[in-house]
């Protein structure tokens, strides 16, 4: 703020918008191995491999503790189950079928079976075949803890494999979320970029429009100048624009996570010969409820590359939407009075 006897200009530096280098920086003279280490590591293509490394080792961990006590739990309930037939046959052989204990015995094992399999489901046993915790199953648990998803996946239910997911999440999660909010700015503003280009050189390859509209606004006899066609071209126009602005809005973010959704349907829905109840609702049978411990192991990889792809498009729609806030977002903002503005101090004096 520069401020004279008689005026008082107002300086205003819009602060660019950063985001962390894809690749390190050249390294310079007389530099620290720390500093290059740093660098190297602080880096998208850094936290990159750092992300990916942590999750293989993440899965493994998690892998080795879980699996082994899930086929445990589960050989143990079988087991449970054949000793309860053949203790209720044992039983029911000894009691005369018209005295009033075979009734009992047959309810009292009932009961047993149904304590065994709540106690057995409780501990993790699987009671529909397959499993949960293989290396793929695994994989898409660490999925659902990194991108902090969490719905509908397998809880741990051992004392290390619980201990092992906290101690993956507390350094996955933060670091995703960070490289995913330096991914997006990145991608936002490069494609904003070249977008900006494109347009400057369309420009430059159009210079007669000026003179084709002069030339069809002062020719009384080009259809084009009648009032029905105008008004019918204005509306037509309008309607295309308010579809286009929907749709395109941030170079097409809508149509993109339309087209993705679709991607989601045919590869997990459609391909797989699934009902259309199924496919429109896919994302519910990666869930333990849902089927997962039957879904194949490349299917719930594929499923959690694609969770991670979902991650991605959201966070580039959340960088979008803060880079390229429309006059009405902003006067809605304004009349709720949503946001609240920083004052500076030195300003205001």
């Amino acid at each position: 703020m520069n401020i004279t006897e008689n005026t008082t200009n107002i300086i205003i530096h819009k602060m660019p918008e950063t985001w962390l280098r894809v690749y390190p920086a050249p390294m310079s003279d007389e530099e620290s191995t720390c500093s290059v280490i740093v660098r190297c590591v602080v880096c998208q293509f850094g936290l990159t491999s750092f992300l990916i490394l942590w999750t293989i080792i993440g899965v493994f961990v998690i892998q080795s503790f879980e699996g082994p006590h899930e086929r445990e739990v589960s050989i143990r309930f079988e087991d449970e189950q054949n000793q309860l037939v053949i203790d209720l046959a044992t039983e029911l052989r000894q009691i005369t079928p018209v005295s009033p204990k075979w009734k009992y015995a047959i309810e009292k094992r009932i009961e047993q079976e149904r304590k065994l399999t709540v106690e057995a489901v409780g501990h993790g046993a699987n009671i529909k075949p397959g499993q949960f915790w293989t290396l793929s199953g695994t994989f898409l648990f660490g999925v659902y803890v990194m991108t902090a998803l969490g719905f509908g996946a397998p809880v741990p239910h051992t004392i290390w494999g619980r201990t092992s997911s906290l101690v993956y999440a507390i350094l996955a999660v933060p670091t995703h979320i960070y490289l995913m909010v330096n991914a997006s700015t990145c991608l936002v503003a490069n494609v904003d970029r070249l977008v900006q280009s494109w347009k400057l050189i369309l420009a430059k390859k159009r210079p007669n429009s000026k003179i084709e509209n002069q030339f069809i606004n002062e020719n009384p006899d080009c259809c084009r100048n009648s009032e029905s066609w105008k008004k019918s071209n204005k509306n037509f126009c309008q309607a295309i624009t308010s579809c286009m602005s929907i749709f395109c809005f941030g170079y097409g973010i809508p149509m993109v996570i339309i087209l993705y959704y679709i991607l989601g349907v045919v590869g997990f829905g459609v391909l797989r010969s699934k009902n259309a109840l199924d496919c429109a609702m896919f994302p519910l049978e990666f869930t333990t409820t849902g089927g997962l411990a039957q879904v194949e192991s490349y299917i719930r990889v594929l499923y959690g590359v694609y969770v991670e792809g979902a991650m991605c498009i959201l966070s580039c729609t959340l960088a979008t939407i803060r880079r390229y806030s429309t006059k009405a977002i902003t006067g809605l903002t304004d009349n709720y009075r949503l946001f609240t503005v920083d004052k500076c101090s030195k300003c205001s004096e």
